[in-house]
């Protein structure tokens, strides 16, 4: 009590204010914001005294408690504070982050101010001002003025109280005091290095800073992908959330294998990585570089890419090319574009010859090649470094890689039919023709699910553990057995992540695979009733080409598109194949290494890029676990971010697009015609609850292992994913309403919400919340 009277009489008469500091607070990954107790306008030795113990006190608050629990905080490394400061007696207070929390923008500051103390805004009785700062220019972006009705004043008792304001409409801050607070904000953090959230005043004019915290929740970009303030910005967006479903990090030496992949994919050299090409790899993401796609390929292509990706921004390309596009073409993009181009000329021939030859003769030849595809990379052997490997097996795909273009004369032929029906009222009837493609892998290993969980055998296993004997024992009939062999050898390799090469395979995990066919409804569900739509969906359109004299040629584009269409999707599939068997190579080089007591297990082997596998597997002294360590350090920092932004720039903003529909209306993008309601079941993970006939399956994204979920749902809502994404060709191949593009669908919608999903016209309702 002595040191604090002491300590008190050195600042001089008048009240003060007591606040927390905390060991565990105000961290780059914890705020500990509202935690802990302040007391403002503390006035007398007794109350000073009160408000030390209580601040000291609130430690140990419930809420306190649980946000520490929360964070994995331990009770023993905590400790507080109390700081006594002088009671600012604040006309005008308010708080400032150093960055755009709407958008991200690390170049941004956005301040809101009121009248009175600043506690009004942080407990929420009075909505501030808000000043959109752009801090490179040092200049206003926006301002939002709002009425202040309500004030926080120092009591003449001590404590604070409410008051009204006297012109509670008036602008809190003037525009000088504006980029005054603005130039605060960025000294703050020019000295912390990080962005900052404040909390300052003003009094007599002079401008008070009263605390300082790391921002907590905002987006970091990786550092090797920042620009410096005012440079020129670069756009990205992420090529794996929207594109392949999840998000995830792939591990190290998957990544490195996906570049590979990419790179071959799109034409020898037509996706290079790196710095002045068009691909980024880093700590587990894969990214597009969308300013140097656009300059390398042209807008129209360049851009087609992006929208590929990221479907909201093909309305925005007037503002963002002119920001974004690189300045110079680098040596990189001009190979890539020779790249394509060559690769597109080597398409134009077998395109011309498959529009105008006969579709099942060439869908025969190329099922054939793709069966031959499968056992060539089947008979691969773990006999050369793993980056041989890749070549030989990259180049067991050469000839098919010539055949990719066998979908779009299926492309062609569907823009002619819709041509053809335009304006009829067809729409359904001409969705309905995507489904069931006879050529789709995705959809063929749906059917083999379909098929082996609708046996009587497999309905008559009451477990996993029950199937898993008898799959070991062979036990099952011969006519199941083979079945379920066909299934593992030409769909084993497919399931959650099945794209990185560190993912177990279903085809080593049949009680996995059980949960996956147990979960099929067998007695009601899409599967059983999109052959019948389609069946009727044809015979009306062949009557409307009937009565138009163009029965012949319907025939044959819809031949065309069925027999070709799918196999947009067999490179893909062919590719899953060969990351399965090296994921079994590197296995076994993983075990090797764990022998030679350079690893502690096999798994590890995923946390090494490809050059230092190599290295290690010609070097036995090379030591390994330094480099894992090294490798994942990055990956793990960012293991917390749960929802990646899907198009952002160099300075951070994050690029949306508010899409506006009716009060009451979702808007997204339409995926897969027709309406439908049902209630809402929103899934994290494929299997952590069962979907029932009927229901709207509502989640993040989808990938292969999703398949048996859809053949139960009515509807499905995406948070991300452009047409060409997993969900949205099983949605069509279904029948199923679809829409996509909702961000937040996941917390907007609850479980049990009944849905009207009108996958036509990209608009999701909620009908009756739960």
């Amino acid at each position: 009590v002595e040191a604090v009277v002491a300590a008190n009489a050195e600042l001089g008469e008048g009240p003060v204010a007591v606040r927390s500091s905390a060991t565990a607070e105000d961290l780059e990954d914890a705020s500990f914001a509202g935690q802990q107790e302040t007391f403002l306008n503390v006035q007398g030795k007794e109350a000073l005294l009160d408000a030390i113990k209580k601040c000291w006190a609130s430690l140990w608050s419930a809420r306190a408690i649980t946000y520490r629990i929360d964070q994995e905080i331990p009770p023993s490394d905590v400790s507080l504070a109390a700081v006594v400061q002088k009671q600012i007696e604040s006309e005008v207070s308010g708080i400032g982050f150093s960055l755009n929390p709407n958008n991200n923008c690390y170049d941004e500051a956005i301040i809101n101010a009121s009248f009175g103390l600043g506690e009004a805004i942080v407990s929420g009785v009075v909505t501030p001002d808000t000043y959109v700062v752009d801090k490179v220019e040092k200049s206003i972006l926006s301002k939002e003025v709002n009425e202040k009705k309500i004030g926080l004043w120092r009591s003449a008792d001590g404590g604070i109280e409410e008051r009204p304001n006297k012109e509670p409409e008036l602008q809190a801050l003037t525009d000088a005091q504006i980029l005054d607070v603005a130039e605060l904000i960025s000294k703050v953090e020019a000295h912390y290095h990080v962005p900052m959230d404040i909390e300052w005043a003003l009094e007599a004019d002079t401008l008070y800073l009263l605390q300082a915290r790391p921002i907590t929740t905002h987006f970091q970009v990786f550092s090797e992908m920042l620009t410096k303030p005012g440079e020129r910005k670069i756009l990205y967006t992420d090529y794996i959330g929207s594109v392949q479903g999840f998000s995830e990090p792939f591990s190290v030496l998957g990544l490195d294998f996906w570049a590979i992949m990419m790179d071959r994919l799109g034409g020898q050299g037509a996706m290079p990585d790196g710095e002045g090409g068009i691909m980024v790899n880093l700590h587990g993401r894969e990214y597009l570089n969308a300013s140097n796609a656009i300059k390398a390929f042209g807008r129209k292509a360049g851009t087609g890419m992006v929208n590929h990706a990221d479907p909201s921004l093909s309305g925005q390309w007037d503002t963002l090319v002119p920001e974004y596009i690189a300045p110079k073409t680098t040596p990189l993009m001009k190979s890539a574009r020779r790249a394509m181009v060559k690769a597109g000329a080597s398409y134009a021939w077998p395109t011309t010859k498959m529009l105008f030859g006969d579709a099942m003769k060439e869908a025969e030849n190329y099922n054939r090649l793709l069966e031959e595809n499968i056992a060539a990379i089947k008979a691969l052997k773990n006999d050369r470094p793993l980056d041989e490997l890749i070549d030989q097996g990259f180049g067991t795909m050469a000839a098919i890689w010539d055949k990719m273009a066998a979908y779009i004369p299926a492309q062609v032929a569907k823009r002619r039919i819709d041509k053809m029906f335009k304006g009829k009222g067809l729409d359904d009837e001409l969705a309905a023709m995507s489904a069931e493609l006879s050529s789709n892998p995705t959809g063929q290993m749906g059917k083999a699910m379909f098929a082996l969980a609708c046996e009587q055998e497999f309905k008559a296993t009451k477990s996993a553990d029950e199937f898993v004997q008898k799959i070991t024992a062979r036990a099952y009939s011969p006519s199941f057995m083979e079945m379920y062999d066909d299934y593992m050898y030409r769909f084993g390799d497919r399931g959650i992540r099945e794209i990185d090469i560190a993912t177990p395979r279903l085809r080593d995990d049949p009680a996995e695979f059980y949960k996956r066919l147990a979960a099929i409804n067998t007695e009601d569900s899409q599967m059983t009733r999109t052959a019948e739509r389609k069946a009727v969906a044809y015979k009306r359109l062949r009557e409307e080409a009937d009565k138009m004299g163009k029965r012949k040629k319907f025939d044959q584009d819809a031949t065309i598109y069925d027999s070709l269409a799918g196999f947009r999707e067999t490179p893909k599939y062919l590719v899953v194949i060969l990351t399965g068997m090296l994921h079994g190579f590197a296995l076994q080089e993983g075990e090797k290494f764990v022998k030679q007591g350079r690893f502690e297990q096999a798994e590890q082997i995923f946390d090494l890029h490809l050059s230092e596998v190599v290295a290690a597997q010609k070097d036995e002294k090379i030591p390994l676990l330094p480099l894992v360590e090294a490798n994942t350090a990055t990956i793990k920092k960012y293991a917390q971010v749960k929802n990646w932004p899907t198009t952002f720039d160099s300075r951070g903003k994050i690029i949306r697009v508010q899409r506006k529909g009716k009060e009451g209306e979702l808007v997204g993008q339409a995926i897969s015609n027709g309406v439908i309601q049902g209630h809402a079941k929103v899934l994290a993970t494929p299997y952590e609850k069962p979907v029932e006939p009927g229901e709207i399956l509502v989640t993040h994204a989808t990938e292969p292992s999703w398949t048996p979920v859809f053949i139960n749902a009515a509807g499905v809502v995406l948070e991300v994913g452009g047409p060409l994404q997993h969900g949205a060709i099983i949605a069509r191949e279904y029948g199923i309403p679809c829409v996509s593009g909702l961000e937040n669908a996941t917390t907007a919608i609850k479980d049990g919400d009944m849905l009207e999903v009108d996958g036509t016209n990209g608009i999701v309702k909620i009908v009756e919340p739960a």
